[in-house]
């Protein structure tokens, strides 16, 4: 078994391990560009390279590079900003003006991806200014303290999250980050014996970095940041993503394969589709939604997770039971809410909440109302209820009503309430095939959400 495991990491390797030739070609692009931020000169004081490209720990293919062109606390975020965009223009000439927790700029230079970020330049234990101020501290601790002898490590590490679907702290994901990676690594000492002892974990699982954490964490993954105690590297980390990273790790001690790494592609044909949608004899309804165009993804999923729980209130408030409720966007040029409603049918009654029976106005105004009801009025804990006759909607009215319904309350935010309103259309079923047939990245979403099971669970 151990044989069998070191073969496939060692073939795993072979694929993710960026070439001689990418890696020069990384760093000649970082160098250049760190060469010529600092000719331009600004109101900044250093220019530093960071990111798993910068610590040779990143996988084939992320031919990206974060420099982070740190200033002085007494610059104002403001000039800041102007400072990064000045530079960006120069340096690259074109460039997409980007927005975390303050603004950045991308370019592409000789096929690479470049990142400029603007930071605050801080010491370890002086409180951050804003959240990309560690992150030099976290690449000047890992320079200090990573053993090289791990880096391929982390890279398997990396494959593995990214093929059970749970590499990333994005909203999306809710996964592991890169920096989490290498402290996990670093910490447990390789790639299998970190899965030896995930597979034992049970949330809250707490990883020791050598740093006595400033405040309690709550979360099911805690890994204190070394160089920030206040803050937990594994906070984005779900109980989901956890639970997927343990049940992995035990599969594939058990049975090691290169499905966890490079796991099959979940398509199916539009064939498949439909003998789905009548083995499990339930009914979908898809809202499919214009991207706003130039948001960021983080905001953008942020707003569907609400926008889907949202709705699934509302539709079980209408008296369908729902299954399922997924999200979901291509970050470019659609969004989708998709529901699995149990039935078509819903009860012809709804029960209706009335006042507490000791406010009295308000009860004899709800009595007055309802005293012919088709069934009660009636007492439960405390309360008037009456239950109401009605002629249910079909769900696609029933969605359609509950849309206009979110859209006049606001429960949506910018910038997805703009397509909401103008850009919309919803799907019954086997209706959503063209759309399905038209968007790969769309087909390959609703296979796996169809077929649930992961690829690398073996029968």
């Amino acid at each position: 078994m151990v044989r069998d495991i070191q073969q496939i990491l060692k073939e795993v390797l072979s694929r993710v391990k960026p070439s001689e030739d990418e890696r020069r070609r990384i760093c000649e692009v970082a160098d250049s560009v760190v060469r010529r931020v600092r000719d331009i000169g600004g109101l900044f004081s250093d220019v530093v390279v960071v990111g798993s490209a910068a610590r040779n720990t990143n996988l084939r293919g992320s031919s990206d590079v974060d420099i982070f062109i740190l200033f002085p606390k007494s610059v104002s975020r403001e000039d800041m900003e102007r400072e990064i965009f000045r530079i960006a223009s120069e340096v690259c000439g074109e460039f997409e003006k980007r927005y975390a927790e303050h603004p950045y700029a991308r370019c592409y230079i000789s096929g690479v991806e470049v990142d400029l970020v603007p930071a605050y330049a801080i010491e370890p234990g002086e409180r951050i200014i804003s959240a990309t101020d560690r992150t030099p501290l976290h690449q000047r601790y890992l320079e200090e303290h990573f053993p090289q002898e791990l880096k391929d490590d982390v890279r398997l590490l990396k494959a593995f999250l990214k093929g059970i679907g749970v590499y990333g702290a994005e909203i999306r994901t809710k996964g592991f980050s890169g920096y989490l990676c290498e402290l996990l690594i670093m910490t447990h000492g390789g790639f299998v014996p970190l899965l030896r002892a995930a597979a034992d974990w049970k949330p809250p699982v707490r990883v020791d970095t050598g740093v006595r954490p400033a405040r309690r964490f709550e979360d099911p993954l805690v890994v204190v940041d070394p160089v920030d105690p206040y803050r937990n590297v594994a906070a984005p980390v779900s109980l989901d993503s956890l639970a997927v990273f343990v049940a992995a790790a035990r599969e594939f001690l058990r049975r090691p394969s290169l499905s966890f790494f490079f796991p099959p592609d979940p398509l199916l044909s539009p064939q498949d589709v439909k003998r789905i949608f009548l083995q499990r004899g339930t009914l979908w309804i898809f809202y499919v939604i214009g991207y706003p165009a130039g948001a960021s993804p983080d905001i953008v999923w942020g707003e569907l997770y609400r926008l889907r729980d949202v709705i699934s209130r509302a539709m079980v408030q209408e008296g369908y039971t729902i299954m399922n409720a997924f999200a979901w966007t291509d970050e470019t040029s659609i969004a989708v809410i998709a529901l699995e409603l149990a039935t078509d049918v819903v009860a012809r009654v709804v029960k209706h909440q009335g006042p507490p029976v000791f406010k009295r106005e308000f009860a004899d105004r709800f009595l007055e109302k309802h005293r012919d009801a088709f069934f009660g009025p009636y007492i439960e804990k405390g309360r008037w209820y009456v239950d109401i006759l009605r002629t249910p909607p079909s769900p696609e009215i029933a969605a359609y009503t509950v849309l206009q319904r979110v859209i006049g309350q606001g429960s949506v935010k910018e910038p997805l309430l703009s397509s909401l309103r103008a850009r919309t259309e919803i799907y019954r079923g086997r209706a959503i095939l063209p759309v399905y047939v038209k968007n790969r990245s769309f087909a390959r979403w609703l296979s796996s959400v169809l077929v649930r099971r992961p690829a690398w669970l073996e029968r």
